[in-house]
């Protein structure tokens, strides 16, 4: 897990898109979701360097803002990334809090006794949680089926670099 960097992409999925919004934090984008509402909010978001996605028809033929055409959230972000020409070495899957967004950290084993099942601190080599929120993060089942998730959507990566 590393620290951000200005280079990163970053977007603001308009509410109505939450599925996408989730599905682009496990891919390690920081990823806003929020009520697209005016002009003024559009253009203070571009200028601090988002990517603004959205289906409000209203907005779509702005600059700056990317108008999936598909109702999948999966063909969704196919689109998004082929659009922007996004390359594999930006993912960091698994890298963020799927809820706030907040880069995980390491949290040491004796931190997380009591937090999570005990069959998960006997088993887990490392956790994680997010500074913000402080959900506690592990490999195990579950991130093993999003990162199945995570190849149908991105194709053919290897993750193991």
């Amino acid at each position: 897990m590393s620290e951000e960097t200005s280079l990163e992409r970053r977007f603001v999925v308009d509410i109505m898109l939450g599925k996408m919004a989730k599905w682009l934090r496990i891919l390690g984008f920081d990823t806003l979701c929020r009520r697209l509402e005016n002009q003024q909010q559009i253009d203070a978001l571009r200028n601090r360097g988002y990517i603004l996605v959205t289906r409000n028809r209203r907005w779509c033929s702005r600059e700056g803002v990317f108008c999936p055409t598909t109702d999948d959230p999966a063909g969704q972000i196919r689109e998004l990334l082929d659009s922007l020409a996004v390359s594999s070495e930006e993912f960091r899957p698994l890298h963020r809090c799927i809820l706030c967004n907040q880069v995980l950290v390491p949290i040491a084993r004796d931190q997380v006794f009591g937090q999570v099942p005990d069959f998960v601190y006997e088993t887990s080599p490392a956790f994680y949680h997010c500074p913000a929120c402080l959900k506690i993060y592990w490999s195990g089942s579950h991130s093993k089926r999003m990162m199945e998730r995570v190849k149908s959507i991105t194709g053919p990566v290897n993750w193991d670099e």
